[in-house]
This record gives C-alpha cells, structure tokens and sequence, in this order.
C-alpha cells in the first residue's frame, strides 16, 4: 500500500507507524477484561496435536500474531482443562472451508470423536459450494454441530474474519456469533448433550481445510 507523501520528513513516519498499528492491533490487541490471551502469539505453549497422522513441522504456526493452520486432518487441544467459561475468538476460512471448536472434551475412549464426547461449534463456508442445499441446518456456522441449529445466518464469507462468544456454565451452552445469539442449549434438557462431558479441554479444529484464529482469549467462571 502506499503512503501518501509530505513535504515534512517526518510525516512518511509517523503514517507508516499508524498503518501498521491499525492493520496489526487486531490480531495482537490486549485481552479484554477479565479475559486471559490463550495463545502467546509465538508458539503452541500450552496446547498439543490431536489425531494428526503426519503432521507437517508448521501445521500449526503464527504470522503477525494470527494462529494459521495448514490443510490437515486433526485438532489443537488444550492442555488444561476447562469446565464453566467463555471463550471468545476470530475465526477465517477459505471457500469451502470446515473447522470448529471443541468444547469440554474429555479424555477420549478408541473411535470416540470429540465433537460427540464434549461440544462441537462449527465453523463453516456456508456459501461454498459444496454445501449449499447440502448440509443439515443443524451444521452451519455457529450451530452446536449435529444438535442445535442457528437461529439466523450469521457467516459474514469467505476471508472474513468472523467472531465467536461461547459461553458453558453448567448445562448451558449460548453461541454469539457475529454480535447476536444464534444458538443455546439446555444440556439437561437435551437427549443429544445430556450425556455429554461438563469438563474437559478445548480444541480447534483443522477440518481438511485450512484455517486462521487470533485473539482467542478466555473468562474463567464460578458455577
């Protein structure tokens, strides 16, 4: 991009300087509030490979402060585990692209999937081709996979970031997507979730497709 220049030298500068700002305090910003930065920006401390068979040395890596990960077949998982919070995040996929989050995974048996052990909220191109007028209600953007459907389109296309405010405490899941609620269960009240883990760690997908997060951040709550 360039810069419009002025016959004050310092005035190249000091633009350069707030382009930059503008362009990188998305993806580096603070937390907010009470909320804790998941990722340090630098690496993967903290969080571990899941289900990959070969995965390439950077599946998983950071440019200017955005988690990008590679086409692949497995998911990022938490070291710790969690059980009542909310956890915030942007989100980016290409056309036809597929990931998620996992939700409250617990430790898994041989075959078991995390979306059906703990939560999955699903992360979609919901105008690719290979899904329209191909896919359940139930999995587009910011459903709670397989069991609650979105109650409005929310999905703002293909290369834009999206954002995400996922809140469990208890039994109760709730799903803002893009500023409005689009999804929330009762998990006691739903045959599907009754069984369904209450703790366990959170994951991000890699779904066959490529995919971008940052600013994934987290609030801790009482029960």
């Amino acid at each position: 991009m360039n810069l419009v220049v002025s016959v004050r030298r310092f005035f190249p500068l000091a633009a350069a300087a707030l382009l930059f700002a503008t362009v990188a305090a998305p993806a580096l910003r603070a937390a907010d509030e009470g909320f804790t930065p998941m990722f340090n920006g630098r690496d993967l401390t903290g969080w571990e490979l899941r289900e990959y068979r070969q995965p390439a040395p950077d599946q998983w890596s950071f440019k200017e402060g955005v988690l990008v990960a590679k086409n692949g077949q497995g998911w990022l998982a938490t070291k710790l585990e969690y059980e009542n919070f909310v956890l915030r995040l942007e989100w980016r996929i290409p056309t036809n692209g597929n990931s998620g989050v996992f939700l409250r995974v617990p430790p898994l048996k041989e075959k078991e999937q995390p979306w059906t052990a703990g939560v999955e909220i699903q992360m979609l191109d919901d105008t690719g081709p290979t899904y329209v007028s191909k896919i359940k209600p139930y999995q587009f953007s910011g459903s709670i996979y397989g069991v609650v459907a979105p109650t409005k389109p929310k999905y703002r296309g293909t290369d834009q970031w999206n954002h995400f405010e996922i809140t469990c405490r208890g039994g109760k899941l709730s799903v803002v997507f893009n500023g409005g609620e689009v999804a929330a269960a009762d998990m006691d009240a739903t045959p599907a979730l009754r069984d369904r883990a209450r703790k366990g760690v959170i994951g991000l997908q890699n779904h066959g497709s490529g995919v971008e997060f940052r600013n994934v951040q987290i609030k801790v709550l009482q029960p």
